[in-house]
């Protein structure tokens, strides 16, 4: 492995691919595979992929040299390929797929290109399963803020540079690792940062969580005797590893926890802000303690942020640029997200709407979300229009599903995005409507939607005078919420 001056970087080559020059992505559309597939185009690489649908991200590396079909049928361009990259969303009986194994082509899974390419680098990874992707953001705009320029690859695109991924200069590589199908255990950070661990993706270990948390502990214990694990000690299951202890590598905590290295105390939210103290405690109580002050709300944000600062500060960063850059921190996109702000006017009555744009599809996630809502505009009228995403999610946490959907006012249900899933009878939108509705607590609708006016006609009828809209879910739900920002709200007849 031979990596150039800092300057060159770029021109990164690596041992063991001299002989690789051309990468197909089956599946390319997804943000993740975008990401890996933009950085190897960076490198050099000839990079072809396919996808269903076209989207901006593809469009991107149409420009940046890449070559992308429709359709997942392109044998005559898979045959000549050195390795064939696809993801977990990909299921085994894809036909390009079938036809690069029949064809002795090297088939790769995505996380083990990307943990390959980090070997050439200072990696650092976020991992956990909520938080992820803000966590990861905050860290590449800290580094941003402190002028390096990080290789970096994040599940969302960064609201302030409207990047998802780019090829840096520096030595270093931060990326989020998803622990939803293993794919995290092809890794081998430097440093490693885990926000929680959380009743979810069970049907991969066995739908027990002591499984993901085994694999947790095999996670953490990869990292080499000079790095360390970053965990939130405020997660039951973080602490329970903890108390057994099976983590033998270097271990910093943070979170609202009194036994927390790095320990957030004296919360306050403050319209659109939250300010924060953190203490560091250090073996000789040599504490040092410092304020933190975020343009997001929210004590989920707070632990976000917490997280971004341990890590920098195990970094050597300078504190104070540091706090200046979580200060600066934008946001990403579809993570509470305020895409519009309009005023109606409908019956002589003026209405105010805020839409909001929120990719959270965990009961956990979706409760922050709410919480903060209900805590920065209290008096709103929340209404949600909500996407299920995945039929295994919904059967495994259903109970978990109607307890926090019945916490907004007015509830749109859209039909589940199945993300490749089989139906399932027992877990589907007619269910948690049903459920939902015996409670007569929230105003309940199955949103069935034949076109942009329906939906628009309906929403209308559950206006209040304030009100927040959130369009909350992984799949396409945000189509729905671009639709009404292109149309300014409006009825377009």
């Amino acid at each position: 492995m031979k990596i150039k001056n800092k300057n060159n970087n770029k021109h990164i080559m690596f041992s063991n691919y001299n002989n690789v020059r051309s990468i197909y992505f089956i599946g390319i559309g997804g943000i993740g595979m975008c990401g890996i597939a933009k950085i190897l185009l960076q490198l050099g690489y000839q990079i072809s992929g396919s996808d269903l649908i076209m989207n901006i991200r593809m469009q991107e590396l149409i420009l940046l040299g890449a070559k992308i079909y429709l359709g997942h049928n392109n044998f005559s361009k898979i045959k000549n390929m050195d390795v064939i990259v696809f993801s977990t969303a990909i299921k085994f009986n894809n036909p390009e797929l079938v036809f690069a194994k029949q064809n002795n082509i090297l088939v790769l899974h995505r996380a083990v290109i990307l943990a390959d390419l980090m070997q050439c680098y200072y990696s650092l990874i976020v991992s956990g399963t909520h938080g992820k992707t803000t966590t990861t953001a905050m860290i590449i705009e800290i580094f941003l803020f402190l002028q390096k320029n990080p290789t970096f690859v994040n599940g969302g695109v960064l609201k302030k540079t409207n990047l998802y991924a780019n090829l840096g200069t520096d030595k270093y590589f931060i990326t989020e690792a998803d622990e939803s199908d293993k794919s995290f255990l092809s890794f081998n950070p430097i440093v490693n940062l885990t926000t929680n661990i959380d009743f979810e993706h069970l049907e991969y270990y066995q739908n027990n969580i002591n499984v993901l948390k085994d694999n947790f502990v095999t996670f953490f214990n990869k990292v080499p005797f000079y790095g360390c694990n970053i965990l939130c000690i405020d997660n039951v299951h973080i602490r329970h590893l903890l108390k057994e202890q099976r983590i033998h590598k270097h271990v910093i905590t943070y979170g609202f926890h009194k036994s927390a290295t790095i320990q957030i105390y004296n919360y306050i939210q403050n319209n659109h802000k939250c300010t924060f103290n953190v203490i560091h405690k250090t073996y000789n109580n040599n504490n040092n303690i410092f304020q933190l002050t975020l343009n997001i709300p929210g004590k989920h944000n707070a632990l976000n942020a917490t997280a971004s600062f341990a890590l920098a500060r195990y970094m050597n960063f300078d504190t104070y640029n540091i706090i200046h850059a979580l200060q600066q921190y934008s946001g990403v996109k579809r993570r509470y997200d305020i895409i519009g702000e309009y005023t109606i006017n409908q019956n002589n009555n003026k209405q105010y709407i805020k839409i909001m744009d929120d990719y959270g599809h965990h009961p956990t996630e979706i409760n922050n979300t709410i919480k903060t809502i209900r805590q920065h505009w209290p008096q709103y009228h929340l209404i949600m229009v909500f996407q299920p995403h995945k039929y295994s999610r919904i059967h495994n946490l259903l109970d978990d599903f109607i307890k926090i959907l019945a916490k907004v006012d007015t509830l749109f249900i859209l039909s589940v995005y199945s993300a490749g899933e089989k139906y399932l009878e027992t877990a589907n939108s007619n269910i948690i409507y049903k459920k939902i509705k015996k409670l007569k607590k929230t105003n309940i609708f199955l949103g069935k939607w034949n076109n942009y006016n329906d939906m628009i006609k309906e929403i209308y009828s559950t206006l209040f005078k304030q009100n927040i809209l959130l369009f909350q879910g992984a799949g396409d739900i945000n189509n729905l919420s671009s639709l009404l920002i292109q149309n300014k709200f409006n009825r377009t007849n």
